[in-house]
C-alpha cells in the first residue's frame, strides 16, 4: 500500500498527518509513504527528523485580488501543481490525504486529474480556503467539530472524525510521563499549569504571563512550565528579574504529548490539535485564541468549546495580568476546574485516527471497484 499525505505551513497539518502515518505503518508494516510538503513551511524541519521520505513543491497562500502578488501566488501554484502530477505519477499512490495549509491545493487537484482518490482532513471550525477548494476533488472530507455543512460545496461527503492527535496523547507510555516528570521537576502534590502559545509563541501574551511570574511566589502548591517559542525566549528571560522556585521557562517542548496528563490547567492557544488533546484528557484550560489566523478561526474553535462550559477563553485584546490570575485562581482553586475538565472530555473524540484510517480504506477500495 502506498499513501501520499501532504499538508504544511504549521505544526496543526503537519503532527496529525504524522500520527495518521503511524497508525497505518501499525496495520500495513510494509506501506510506503511519500510527504509532500512546501519549501518554506515548518514540515521542511519536521518530517526530515522522522526519517519519512519527503519532497517539496513550489506554494503559496490564494489571493482573492487582483495584484502583482495574486500573479505570483497564482503562477507558483500552478508550477506547485505540475510538479505535484510528476511526483504521483512516480510514486503511484494508492490514496492520497491532505491535512490543509497552501501546499495541499497543488497536491490534490493533480492526484484528483490523475484519478487518485483523495481524503482531505480539517482541523478547524471554520475550513481555509485551500480545504473548501480541495473538498471539490475529494471523495470525503473529515472534520473535526460538527456543523461545518454551510463552509462546503453542496454534496460534499463530510465525516466527523476528530483530530488524530487526540487519539495519539492518550496513549503515551506511563514511563514517557514519568520521565518528563523528571526532566521539567514536575513534583506530585503541586498544581501543574502548562502555558504555551503553538509552535511559535506569542509575543503579546509572554508580556502578560511575565508581569504574573512573580505572583507564583505566593503560590507554593502551584507549579508552572511556560513555554515562550524559541525566538522570544532569550529576550523573555532577560526582561525578567528572577524565577520564583515554582516557576521554569523553557523556549520549546519536543515531547508535549508526555507532560500535559500531568497538568492540573492549561494556558494556550486554540488551534484544531491543541483541542482535541484538552478535550481528550479532560484537562482545565484557559484559552488565548490567536486573533492572527485565517478567518479568525482559532476563536470559532474556542467557542466551541467555551458554549459547553469546557474552557475558559480570554480574547488576546482583553488579556491583561490581572485577568489571567483571577482564571487561573477560580480554574485551580474552585470547583469550576472539575467541571471544565469533565466538559471537556465529553467532547473528545478518541478513536479519531482509526476512524480517519477507515475512510482512507474505503475511499482505495471504492477506487478499486470503479477501475
Amino acid at each position: 500500500m502506498r499513501i501520499l499525505v501532504t499538508g504544511g505551513g504549521t505544526g496543526g497539518h503537519v503532527y496529525p498527518a504524522l500520527t495518521v502515518w503511524n497508525y497505518i505503518l501499525r496495520q500495513h508494516p510494509d506501506a510506503e509513504v511519500l510527504y509532500v510538503g512546501s519549501e518554506n513551511g515548518l514540515e521542511k524541519d519536521i518530517v526530515p527528523r522522522t526519517g519519512i521520505p519527503f519532497a517539496t513543491i513550489p506554494a503559496a497562500g490564494l489571493r482573492r485580488e487582483l495584484s502583482l502578488r495574486a500573479a505570483k501566488t497564482a503562477w507558483l501554484t500552478l508550477s506547485g501543481y505540475r510538479l505535484s502530477k510528476r511526483l504521483v505519477r512516480r510514486f503511484r499512490p494508492d490514496v492520497v490525504l491532505g491535512t490543509g495549509g497552501y501546499v495541499t491545493l497543488p497536491v490534490v487537484y493533480a492526484a484528483a486529474r490523475l484519478k487518485v482518490p483523495v481524503v482531505v482532513w480539517e482541523a478547524n471550525a471554520r475550513p481555509g480556503l485551500t480545504n473548501q477548494l480541495c473538498a471539490r476533488k475529494a471523495s470525503t472530507v473529515a472534520v473535526c467539530f460538527p456543523g461545518g455543512e454551510r463552509f462546503f460545496p453542496k454534496g460534499t461527503r463530510l465525516v466527523l472524525t476528530g483530530n488524530p492527535r487526540g487519539s495519539e496523547v492518550l496513549e503515551v507510555p506511563a514511563a514517557s510521563i514519568n520521565d518528563a516528570k523528571k526532566t521539567y521537576g514536575i513534583r506530585d502534590g503541586r498544581k501543574l499549569i502548562v502555558g504555551y502559545m503553538g509552535s511559535r509563541g506569542a509575543e503579546t501574551v509572554n508580556h502578560v504571563v511575565q508581569e504574573v511570574i512573580p505572583r507564583f511566589a505566593d503560590k507554593p502548591d502551584w507549579q508552572l512550565l511556560y513555554v515562550t517559542g524559541s525566538a522570544h525566549y532569550e529576550t523573555f528571560c532577560a526582561e525578567l528579574q528572577g524565577l520564583p522556585h515554582n516557576v521554569q521557562v523553557v523556549p520549546f517542548l519536543h515531547d508535549m504529548p508526555s507532560i500535559l496528563p500531568s497538568a492540573a490547567a492549561v494556558l494556550t492557544r486554540a488551534g484544531g490539535a491543541t483541542l482535541s488533546e484538552i478535550c481528550a484528557l479532560g484537562l482545565a484550560s484557559v484559552l488565548v485564541p490567536s486573533p492572527y489566523v485565517t478567518a479568525n478561526h482559532q476563536e470559532e474553535n474556542a467557542r466551541r468549546l467555551f458554549e459547553r462550559g469546557a474552557c475558559e477563553m480570554v480574547l488576546e485584546k482583553e488579556l491583561t495580568a490581572d485577568k489571567l490570575w483571577s482564571t487561573l485562581e477560580q480554574v485551580l482553586e474552585t470547583n469550576h476546574g472539575e467541571t471544565l475538565r469533565k466538559n471537556a472530555r465529553t467532547m473528545a473524540t478518541d478513536h479519531a485516527v482509526r476512524d480517519l484510517y477507515d475512510l482512507l480504506m474505503h475511499a482505495v477500495e471504492k477506487a478499486k471497484t470503479h477501475q
